[in-house]
């Protein structure tokens, strides 16, 4: 052995070199140890999942994944995968947890992914591991929206009883509703019916779209409708959503020449707590409408909806916008922990309500 490398420089040198190596050997066992951990009763395809999306953000669903049942939990998803829309970061919504789903849930993620496409940023999700859950995530059309963006065009699948629509704009759709309304019909009663009220509360809701549209472009004007058949139960489930803002931030925003403008400032004398459940109380009573502007409301927007319930031409009806859960129906105003950015409104008509006889 040359004199050199016995020189103490160089034995300290290798010394120090040895033990970098040793080091990094355990930090790869450890590594090698915690991976298989972590892949431990993993399927195949669930650890192809994790390879493939590795450089995905994952956001885990609650379990019981429903914007009626749940909506702290859920609206707490959603704003976690909001964030991560405006940071422009991979995706990956992992709901193979969830025990619990229903078209609530549904339909707002659809609507979260669809910004996601039209802004191009990946999102990708997984099944439910329940077989009744996974089935019913794929009967809905929700996987269609993974690859298409360009849904101006209102396609009916006649005889599809869950189905999920979507417009760009705030023209209300006349064919999209006398189809809804003769199929639901058939559904509740086994032949044509006019149903007045369901046509009411959509031209309502697809009117008020721009009321409340998102300008930084993550919902903008956009609405998204549910239709969900229970023949079984003779009932027919609506849920639509307004992703944009939120009516609270929309009145607040509201420009000088607006009748709205200065809303709060003309009613606060008139409210007993001046907190959102109160005022959307009022607001969906009519009172807030003809405080601010002096004016009856003339059977539009919420209040007209309202109306329609009151007339048993619908059924169980909530609202959920900003930080208020409403269940209009029996009166209770909830604030809740998360702000929703949206408005999300859902209904029902079943057989006990008001219809009229189809005539030609």
């Amino acid at each position: 052995m040359k004199k050199l490398y016995t020189e103490n420089k160089f034995k300290k040198y290798n010394k120090r070199s040895a033990l970098k190596k040793w080091k990094r050997k355990l930090e790869y066992k450890e590594w090698k140890r915690n991976k298989r951990r972590f892949l431990q009763g993993l399927t195949r395809e669930e650890i192809i999942e994790i390879n493939k999306f590795k450089d995905f953000v994952k956001v885990r669903a609650p379990e019981n994944f429903s914007f009626i049942d749940n909506p702290n939990k859920t609206i707490e998803f959603i704003n976690k995968i909001e964030n991560l829309f405006y940071q422009r970061k991979k995706t990956f919504i992992n709901i193979s947890n969830v025990s619990n789903l229903d078209y609530s849930a549904i339909v707002v993620l659809v609507s979260i992914m669809f910004s996601f496409k039209k802004k191009n940023i990946p999102f990708a999700g997984n099944y439910p591991q329940k077989e009744e859950l996974k089935k019913q995530l794929i009967n809905s059309g929700y996987f269609k929206y993974f690859v298409k963006t360009n849904n101006e065009k209102i396609e009916y699948t006649l005889g599809k009883p869950n189905q999920i629509f979507t417009r760009a704009n705030k023209r209300v759709n006349s064919e999209l509703g006398l189809i809804v309304m003769q199929e639901a019909s058939k559904t509740i009663w086994g032949e044509n019916r006019i149903l007045k009220g369901l046509q009411r509360v959509l031209l309502e809701l697809m009117q008020n779209t721009n009321n409340h549209a998102d300008l930084t472009g993550k919902g903008k004007k956009y609405w998204w409708l549910s239709v969900n058949h229970d023949k079984h139960n003779k009932k027919v489930r609506f849920s639509f959503v307004d992703y944009g803002v939120g009516i609270f931030k929309s009145l607040n925003s509201k420009p000088k020449g607006n009748k709205w403008y200065g809303w709060f400032e003309k009613i606060k004398n008139k409210l007993k707590y001046g907190d959102n459940k109160e005022i959307l109380q009022k607001l969906l009573e009519g009172e807030l409408h003809l405080t601010v502007t002096g004016e009856h409301f003339r059977g539009k927007g919420l209040p007209g909806i309202r109306e329609v319930l009151l007339r048993n031409q619908i059924s169980n009806l909530h609202i959920i916008t900003n930080n208020v859960f409403a269940n209009v129906e029996n009166n209770e105003y909830k604030k809740l922990k998360s702000n929703f950015s949206g408005t999300f409104v859902s209904w029902e008509i079943n057989n006990k309500n008001t219809s009229l006889k189809w005539t030609i």
